[in-house]
């Protein structure tokens, strides 16, 4: 695995998503246990999407970790959707713990009001520190469902109720979530920039050429609202792991400038 850190990010780039993913749920582990050793128990926030599917399969085999102890939340939600559609986040997630991390998940609610949902789990996300989040960047370069041009870095939000691009909702299809894009919410539940930026660790896990584009804007173009996968950058600890695929644009850009990523 190629390491190539730089003032704004720290990029380590795997042949394959399964090497890459592997890479991540090492560093997650490490966070994890790192935080129950120090104060009893670490409180994470996963993405829900394949993009996370190798990593979270090794992390849920990494040795020495109490999944008892892990308070485990997930980073946005549909809604108008029952909670246990196929199609769910929480639903989804729930599937890829252990059984002792799905006692302890908390997922976000699909069965009430908009509006007191976001409060509800917003309490639950500021009750104490989040130890580590862990997630993807959209093909449009969101994070959560934080989408161009919408997402905001002084947001006063935790959890806020959000209208989806359709790019979003194109990729749900495309990743095979959603036969069609009819059947895509076009609403949802989605922590904020400032909420997952507030965790102690990031791991930002992208893999596939599809993504290219996005991680090359995310890593080496300006930090604002129209990727907002940029804000990924100001935040002291976070680490990227990528497959050859999905870093194949930062590779192309580095041999063009001494003040790019793999300078």
């Amino acid at each position: 695995m190629d390491h190539f850190p730089s003032a704004d990010v720290d990029v380590r780039i795997a042949e394959s998503a399964t090497a890459a993913g592997h890479a991540a749920a090492l560093r997650a582990a490490d966070v994890i246990r790192g935080a129950i050793a120090t104060q009893g128990e670490a409180r994470v926030v996963f993405a829900s999407a394949p993009s996370q599917e190798e990593m979270l399969a090794h992390l849920t085999q990494a040795p020495d970790i109490d999944w008892r102890r892990v308070r485990s939340f997930h980073m946005d939600e549909y809604l108008d959707l029952p909670a246990d559609h196929p199609g769910c986040f929480g639903l989804w997630l729930s599937q890829r713990l252990p059984g002792a991390a799905r006692e302890t998940l908390e997922r976000i609610r699909t069965d009430g009001g908009a509006d007191n949902e976001a409060t509800r789990y917003s309490e639950l996300l500021d009750a104490a520190p989040i130890d580590l989040v862990c997630l993807g960047i959209g093909v449009n370069g969101h994070i959560a469902f934080n989408e161009p041009g919408e997402a905001d870095l002084s947001d006063p939000e935790t959890v806020r109720v959000v209208a989806l691009d359709d790019t979003s909702r194109r990729q749900q299809v495309d990743d095979g979530l959603f036969p069609r894009i009819s059947d895509v919410p076009t609403r949802a539940l989605s922590l904020t920039v400032p909420a997952l930026l507030s965790a102690r660790s990031l791991v930002c896990t992208v893999v596939g050429a599809h993504k290219a584009p996005a991680v090359t804007r995310a890593a080496i173009g300006r930090i604002d609202a129209s990727c907002p996968a940029s804000f990924l950058r100001t935040h002291p600890d976070v680490r990227w792991f990528l497959d050859a695929a999905a870093a194949s644009g930062l590779e192309h850009n580095a041999s063009r400038s001494n003040d790019t990523l793999l300078a």
